[in-house]
């Protein structure tokens, strides 16, 4: 098992999809993070500087969520994964994100892409 820290269920409004349309109005999204990486550094000391800090990583994630535009969800996932990375180069992410009633034939409660970044070399 690897270590890891997690965010679930972070959810934001924002302005992203494919066609002009589903950009001009905003949608709800959710977003899962796992950020993989060695935690018996904080586990001993109990100082944030040595895990993450999960406030800052929702932070980022509204951030981009609210304040950008792209096309697809995988631009999108690609994005928030490279910023936590800025932040975070130790760790491995993955990223869950679902777009929330989408516009689709069916009517499905989401669609969306999960995103596994390595480590950084």
């Amino acid at each position: 098992m690897t270590d890891c820290v997690f965010v679930r269920g972070l959810e934001f409004e924002g302005n992203h999809g494919y066609s002009a349309a589903e950009r001009r109005g905003t949608r709800r999204f959710r977003v899962n993070l796992v950020l993989e990486l060695p935690l018996a550094a904080a586990a001993a000391s109990d100082r944030i500087a040595d895990t993450v800090d999960y406030f800052k990583v929702s932070e980022i994630v509204v951030s981009l969520g609210t304040k950008s535009t792209f096309r697809l969800l995988e631009a999108l996932a690609g994005a928030i994964g490279a910023k936590i990375q800025e932040l975070y180069p130790r760790a491995a992410v993955l990223i869950e994100l679902e777009k929330l009633a989408p516009p689709c034939p069916g009517v499905p409660a989401s669609c969306g892409v999960k995103l596994h970044l390595p480590v950084r070399p």
